[in-house]
């Protein structure tokens, strides 16, 4: 009794052979039942699916308008942010010099008493 390899090798091959296709009609079982899935999916929310499309183009614009109306806004606060420093940093110079003058009056004050 011997072993042939050659015939041990080509059962091999067709064993392993039988096991992919076995797994692959079991994978496209699974790919089947999965789009079948989604296709009732789709048919059962129609409806709301082409209310989504149909609404999107003015949505798109709207959010263009609104986000253009944010840029104008965020110039204008920038804007005012800037002229209000401009503003504190003039009222400062004004609150110094009047303290400065208030100090002297102190002075003159309470060197008299």
């Amino acid at each position: 009794m011997y072993v042939d390899f050659l015939r041990l090798g080509q059962g091999l091959l067709i064993f392993l052979g039988i096991v992919v296709l076995i797994i692959l009609i079991i994978l496209l079982l699974k790919l089947i039942n999965t789009i079948s899935s989604v296709n009732l999916i789709i048919k059962k929310n129609e409806n709301n699916i082409n209310e989504v499309l149909s609404t999107l183009p003015k949505t798109s614009e709207n959010l263009y308008k609104i986000s253009k109306d944010i840029n104008d806004v965020t110039e204008v606060v920038s804007e005012t942010a800037a002229s209000a420093l401009d503003a504190t940093e003039s009222y400062q110079k004004y609150l110094v010099y009047i303290v400065d003058i208030l100090t002297i009056i102190k002075k003159i004050f309470s060197n008299k008493k």
